[in-house]
């Protein structure tokens, strides 16, 4: 008998609580229902405030921390999939109504922007994620677990870190063919593009790092 493929939605709240509510409701609204959703949830903010039903809430304690809120994140949820936007996004509907069907060799996909940028995912190689060219997989799309546990977030070099997340897992040897279209609205936020020379350079030394790592 074929196992069904389970999905998980991962999402961090230390500030904008706000937006929760809209986040919320758009992971209730996915076509696909996620199998579980886990909520990293600064402990200052009240959850009777919000309908958290269905959600579990793993309480933050300390000051924002990005990449370990996203990795205790992870670790609560243990789906096949883990997929993750910011809490001021917001999934559309179908965004993740074909991972079920999904090709054993895809190990990540990327989204279809088409608020404010087209971005149609292709095939992406390795070459592309290393080289900083043509890598169509943004921060935040649907990722093997499996892919995770080998290649977790590196809070040390934030603000970069989920995009340097793809680095590392190519560094490893991980492939990717991104040949499904999702779609996530970023019309929420203002959101930040690593493409300025700060960002190359960090990139650049995190990479030099995880291949002196692997000699």
């Amino acid at each position: 008998m074929e196992t069904r493929t389970t999905v998980g939605v991962v999402g961090v709240c230390h500030g904008y609580p706000e937006q929760l509510a809209g986040w919320l409701q758009s992971v209730r609204s996915l076509n696909r229902k996620p199998d579980k959703v886990v909520l990293v949830l600064y402990a200052d903010i009240k959850e009777s405030d919000y309908d958290l039903d269905g959600v579990i809430v793993v309480p933050w304690w300390d000051d924002f921390a990005y990449s370990n809120m996203l990795n205790l994140g992870f670790e609560y949820c243990d789906t096949d999939w883990v997929a993750w936007i910011g809490i001021d996004d917001r999934y559309r509907p179908h965004a993740l109504d074909k991972l079920d069907t999904c090709q054993a060799d895809v190990l990540a996909l990327g989204f279809e922007y088409d608020t404010g940028q087209i971005w149609t995912p292709a095939n992406v190689t390795a070459e592309q994620i290393l080289g900083l060219h043509a890598n169509m997989i943004p921060c935040g799309s649907p990722v093997r677990r499996w892919v995770w546990e080998r290649n977790t977030f590196d809070q040390r070099i934030s603000p970069y870190e989920d995009w340097c997340f793809w680095i590392g897992t190519a560094v490893s040897g991980a492939t990717y063919e991104c040949t499904l279209n999702l779609d996530v609205d970023y019309a929420y936020a203002n959101h930040f593009v690593p493409c300025d020379v700060k960002a190359r350079s960090t990139v650049a030394l995190y990479l030099q790092n995880q291949l002196v790592e692997r000699k």
